[in-house]
């Protein structure tokens, strides 16, 4: 059911069905005129009424309510090639999908909901089975999405569901994307102990996701790769930044886009545009995650305002400082605060790390800095640490 009131798709025991804002104008769009052929013109028109934006980010909108709708509501989306999309009522689906009786079943209760003004979609009662390469992604994809980051067990299975599923559909963009997603986070959780062969598997698969016409979000991982391989032969800052720029052109109003885009910025010396986007992100995402404090405090370091980046990485600061992943805000934190002219402070901070991380020099923090290509503040960086009293 399409909740308008709540704004946001539900499933019939009132679950919410997650969608991104745009996705879900495109189903309300949809819905609308349910039935009928809705012109890609005429969606990209109505849901980025500001913006130019291509094909590929309406695309990725209709991948994602198709994900959201399930098996059951799925099949009721049709492509129609090269010109639009069809929303189906239920009793207009193909016969597959429902046995007859079942289907009028729908149309009554959905009939009644749409007189009583809530205008809800209405989805089928019964299952219909997806292609079972469709099944395989997206099950993947949700375990992606939900996965613990303190155990590997849903990666390793999301892995296996996606190698058969591009062994089956050799041209699924999306779920080589996601494949290689899962040999990157081998990469980038050091406990799970990826190296070089999972890094240079990721790259690859990643690769082919964009060689495919991948969506926005395979640039925009295949940029994060590029940027921070811990492995220098694999890092590539001019395509980590031209990955960046490709996954803002395809989808400007995506929040995630334009923070890996700030990111990219910020390591390689640009940091008034990527304080730009980076705010920008944290506009259009009211409940940002951490990371994107992280890019909006190392922009601020970059243009030598640690005050501000003192303030975004602050909120980052506890337990996890120092644990996780190849990046960690705390010499980041410690940096700010010096350079802040808060010592005492940032010398709390290195105290605190003695014990928890394997640096224990200036030269050690620099070499784990995967990807800060931009050496003026790198140095600065790095100058804070010693204000904070980091030996080298």
């Amino acid at each position: 059911m399409l909740n308008p009131r709540r704004g946001r798709l539900e499933d019939g025991t009132g679950a919410e069905r997650v969608l991104r804002a745009k996705s879900f104008r495109v189903l309300e769009l949809l819905l609308a005129r349910r039935g009928e052929l809705v012109a890609k013109d005429d969606l990209l028109r109505n849901a980025w009424p500001d913006v130019i934006v291509s094909d590929d980010s309406l695309a990725q909108c209709i991948s994602d309510i198709r994900r959201a709708l399930g098996p059951r509501g799925a099949p009721l989306l049709r492509t129609v090639p090269r010109r639009g999309y069809v929303l189906e009522d239920e009793e207009e689906a193909p016969a597959k999908a429902l046995p007859r009786r079942k289907v009028r079943q729908g149309m009554v209760v959905a009939a009644a909901i749409v007189m009583a003004g809530l205008g809800w979609l209405w989805l089928p009662a019964e299952p219909v089975a997806p292609p079972e390469t469709l099944g395989q992604a997206m099950t993947a994809s949700a375990l992606l999405d939900g996965r613990d980051w303190q155990r590997r067990e849903s990666n390793e299975q999301a892995r296996t569901l996606l190698e058969a599923a591009v062994e089956d559909d050799p041209g699924n963009a999306a779920a080589w994307a996601d494949l290689g997603l899962t040999y990157w986070l081998e990469v980038r959780h050091l406990a799970w102990g990826g190296g070089r062969r999972e890094m240079a598997r990721a790259i690859e698969m990643v690769e082919r996701a964009v060689a495919l016409g991948g969506a926005a979000s395979a640039h925009r991982l295949l940029a994060e790769m590029r940027l921070l391989s811990p492995f220098p032969e694999m890092r590539s800052p001019v395509d980590a930044l031209a990955n960046a720029r490709a996954a803002v052109t395809i989808d400007p109003a995506e929040a995630d886009n334009l923070a890996v885009l700030a990111h990219v910025l910020a390591l390689t010396g640009h940091g008034a545009e990527a304080v730009r986007l980076i705010e920008r992100a944290l506009r259009l995402d009211p409940s940002p995650p951490d990371w994107y404090r992280h890019v909006a405090g190392l922009s601020y370091l970059v243009v030598q305002e640690p005050a501000r980046a003192a303030e975004a990485f602050g909120a980052l600061h506890g337990a996890g400082t120092f644990t996780g992943m190849r990046w960690w805000p705390g010499w980041l934190l410690a940096s700010s605060f010096a350079q802040a002219g808060r010592t005492d402070e940032a010398a709390a901070i290195i105290r605190a790390a003695e014990g928890r991380r394997p640096e224990r020099s200036i030269a050690a923090v620099a070499q784990s800095l995967d990807g800060w290509t931009d050496r003026d503040s790198l140095e600065r960086f790095l100058d804070g640490l010693r204000q904070a009293g980091l030996p080298g």
